[in-house]
């Protein structure tokens, strides 16, 4: 076979009656590879269904690589000496064409299923109500096949296109590989948005559960999936010519947000709050021998039971090693078990927490309220005894690293065991509810709403947030985008924030409220935290003159002025953030590409990522290296890459 043909991979997935109550992975089609040569079997709602699912099947192949790709390259994790060669030319961007994480046949297997669903589904099959029957379907595909192509093009920078399914080697031949011909992240996105905004309001396909699988979070939401495109579309763009780009962003991702589809079994999307439930925080506690300290934590993970447990998008993996595709991430972050659940007596983990992460984690300021609801110091003794809780408390909570002695014959053994929970589990997490948040504030940020960016860092949005910290600031063009965001719905409204209950002032740590700040997830009270505040004080000096320099402004024109550098100055809190929230999600290297085109300055990827060993010991070879933009993309045999 030619490399043409290699790389596209034109078998496809299986379509086999009765998969549906195959076994509880739904890894077992009946038979790996199966080409139709015509589109005759894609004609009824169980056809399009099974085939739906064997497109998701095809996604494992990329699992992994979906978070080894985004994590290892980027600068919130390190490699153990445990780490194998391939992982470890992924680490230092020397990947060759043999690496095993370097293999685009994978997505474009995706691809091209995706392609020839879309190609042979009846678009002429309708109901007796007069609904397409495939519609959902065919909405879901597009929505897959747009995210593994952005993904394509996020890890080889240029990418082959081509939208027809490729039945023969002919077909793969008719393809173009020349370099002009490939097409580059913005132009993918530009394709795709095109694609997928016609089909943002259509319903779900009415699959069930695979054992004990919920196939709706197995789904590819088309407003999370077009927000990714429009935000890249405009990072690509620049700071001032993506802005009306940053705020269709906005739009999908707050519609995403809102929604409340019903996703089957009877089950509903909630609106989506940024819930204390999940957090790291210090409790006082009150007794008859005095007050003391401890702290306490909750943290999401990523193989929900049911729709609405935080992460809403999964790639499904095999829950035994015996099978196809068992992801390898666990053991790659945590500790081995042998077949009797005891821990492997050695150092066998390959990826840690880098240097540079804790750096970030700790140089947090924390908030804390005692029972009065006065704020007071974090708790200095416990801090001492145990360094990670200083700060921010959230990597504290999710990893936990302890040397273990053993004694086997008579000789002692000394082993450091790993866990991360957030990644100690079968599946691979895609979406969570606080990604959609933080590139919503990302979005906002630059699409001129830095306040209410803040405002879901620090406080949360509500209709009081927005009248008091944003709406004052806002020309008539922006109000009406606000308006626009809120909707006829009142959008805004559904959210309470503790904002305004707290302080010296009165008002109550347990007063209500549905949503906090996203910082308030690590760092406490962040709405109450001096150290948090927003970067530019709206303030008069004793002469009743605007600070900086600024005389004889209005609180708008002032604000409009100072747009550019809030911007910058909230764009670092949000990257910050996106540490702290997503650290080890497989999302962190490509925020650092995303924020580099932005501000057109390559020192957004390579500065952190030379600095994985911490911000004294910088990697000056790494650091040129990644000065170079083709220095952070893949290739593969000339055929793939810039």
């Amino acid at each position: 076979m030619k490399l043409k043909s290699y790389i596209f991979q034109i078998a496809l997935a299986a379509v086999g009656a009765g998969f549906l109550g195959a076994c509880e992975d739904m890894l077992e089609p009946t038979s790996d590879y199966v080409i139709y040569e015509n589109g005759s079997h894609l004609t009824t709602p169980a056809d399009t269904a099974t085939s739906l699912i064997g497109i998701i099947y095809k996604l494992q192949a990329i699992g992994d690589r979906t978070n080894l790709l985004g994590e290892v390259r980027g600068d919130l994790v390190t490699l153990t000496t445990q780490a194998n060669a391939d992982l470890r030319a992924l680490a230092n961007f020397e990947v060759t064409d043999e690496n095993r994480y370097n293999s685009p046949r994978d997505y474009y297997a995706v691809i091209n299923n995706c392609n020839y669903y879309l190609a042979y589904a009846d678009t002429a099959a309708y109901d007796n109500r007069g609904n397409q029957i495939f519609a959902k379907e065919m909405a879901q595909v597009r929505s897959i096949r747009a995210w593994a192509y952005l993904q394509l093009a996020l890890n080889y920078g240029k990418v082959p296109f081509y939208t027809e399914p490729l039945l023969t080697e002919q077909d793969a031949d008719d393809v173009s590989l020349d370099v002009k011909d490939r097409k580059d992240i913005e132009a993918i996105c530009d394709y795709f948005i095109n694609d997928l905004k016609p089909y943002s309001n259509t319903p779900w396909p009415a699959l069930h559960k695979v054992g004990s699988l919920f196939m709706a979070n197995c789904y590819f939401p088309v407003d999370v999936v077009l927000g990714d495109l429009y935000l890249w579309k405009a990072s690509c763009q620049g700071t001032d010519a993506g802005r009306a780009y940053y705020r269709e962003a906005a739009k999908c991702y707050f519609r995403w947000i809102m929604d409340t589809r019903n996703v089957g079994d009877g089950f509903s999307k909630p609106v989506y709050y940024v819930s204390n439930s999940y957090s790291a925080h210090w409790v006082e506690y009150t007794s008859s021998t005095g007050t003391s300290y401890g702290w306490s934590y909750s943290i999401p993970g990523q193989s929900p039971s049911i729709y609405g447990t935080e992460t809403f998008t999964i790639i499904p993996m095999d829950s035994a090693a015996s099978q196809g595709y068992y992801s390898e991430v666990q053991t790659l972050y945590n500790s081995s078990t042998n077949d009797n659940g005891a821990y492997i007596t050695s150092t066998n983990y390959s990826i840690t927490p880098s240097l540079h992460m804790q750096e970030i984690s700790r140089a947090q300021s924390y908030s804390f309220l005692d029972k009065n609801n006065r704020p007071i110091d974090a708790v200095p003794d416990m801090i001492e005894e145990e360094p990670l809780l200083e700060g921010d408390l959230r990597l504290a909570a999710q990893w936990r690293s302890r040397t273990v002695n053993i004694t086997t014959g008579g000789a002692a053994d000394k082993f450091t065991m790993q866990n991360i929970y957030k990644v100690n589990q079968r599946n691979i997490g895609i979406y969570r509810e606080s990604n959609v948040w933080l590139r919503l504030a990302e979005a906002l940020n630059n699409g001129g709403f830095p306040r209410m960016a803040y405002a879901i860092l620090a406080t949360g949005i509500s209709k009081d947030v927005v009248d008091d910290s944003v709406s004052v600031y806002c020309n008539d063009a922006d109000m009406a985008f606000l308006n626009e965001l809120n909707s006829a719905n009142n959008y805004f409204n559904t959210f309470q924030t503790r904002n305004g209950r707290l302080g010296e002032d009165g008002g109550s740590a347990t007063d209500a409220f549905n949503t906090v700040g996203l910082h308030s997830r690590g760092c406490g009270y962040a709405e109450l935290d001096p150290d948090y505040a927003y970067p530019m004080v709206d303030s008069l000096d004793k002469d009743g003159n605007r600070i900086n320099g600024y005389t004889g402004q209005s609180r708008k024109d002032w604000a409009y002025l100072n747009l550019a550098a809030e911007q910058a100055c909230v764009d670092s809190m949000i990257i910050n953030e996106n540490a702290l929230e997503t650290c080890f999600e497989g999302k962190r290297f490509y925020d650092l590409i995303r924020f580099a085109k932005r501000y057109r300055n390559n020192a957004w990827v390579a500065d952190p990522v030379s600095k994985r060993g911490g911000k004294e010991n910088r990697d000056g070879a790494l650091y040129n290296k990644l000065m170079l933009e083709n220095n952070w993309f893949l290739n593969w045999k000339g055929q793939i890459g810039m």
